[in-house]
């Protein structure tokens, strides 16, 4: 088992539980100053939000959603042994955990009639799986009206032209990792 790393639920009845993580190339959680900021800007929008953290890895988004009242989670990915240990540790029983690849999971949550009011995706840098994952949330209904996606990437990647889909209302950048806050056009 390699080695864990750990990091801290900010706020909400988790706060300041661990959540763990390994020392791993395929696995960056979103830094802590990224973070802060994040749940600064969303605050108003999290109680009583229906959550999907797609690309979960540890499950730290979701899981600082549900800490802060969110009303429901899905994480999805292709490996979910650490959100899964994450959510052990703090208790929470009330998440749903996909363990699929993106398409296979939006392809399932679509088909269940799920909609999302927030949605996390924090791909692997160097792939285009963000911009896939949003035109087939958008097509397949997965966003509520007036529901946001957050999509992490490079801080120097150029995203794919999604005008077509949602609207990139702002970009946040922090160290290397730059936040872009996407809401639907309609």
């Amino acid at each position: 088992m390699p080695s864990l790393r750990k990091m801290r639920v900010i706020s909400g009845k988790y706060k300041g539980r661990n959540l763990s993580f390994p020392v791993s190339p395929e696995l960056r959680p979103t830094a802590g100053r990224a973070k802060e900021a994040l749940f600064c800007i969303l605050n108003a929008e999290i109680a009583g939000a229906s959550v999907l953290d797609l690309f979960a890895g540890t499950g730290a988004l979701g899981i600082e959603c549900l800490s802060r009242g969110a009303a429901r989670a899905v994480f999805a990915d292709i490996d979910t042994r650490y959100t899964r240990r994450n959510l052990d540790s703090i208790g929470e029983t009330g998440a749903t955990v996909l363990q699929a690849s993106y398409e296979k999971a939006l392809e399932r949550l679509a088909a269940s009639g799920e909609r999302f009011g927030l949605i996390f995706l924090d791909p692997p840098y160097d792939s285009s799986f963000g911009e896939d994952a949003v035109k087939i949330i958008i097509e397949r209904g997965l966003l509520k009206a007036g529901g946001k996606i957050i999509l992490e990437h490079f801080y120097r990647k150029r995203l794919r032209d999604l005008s077509e889909y949602v609207r990139i209302y702002s970009v946040r950048t922090y160290g290397t990792q730059s936040l872009s806050f996407m809401e639907t056009l309609k």
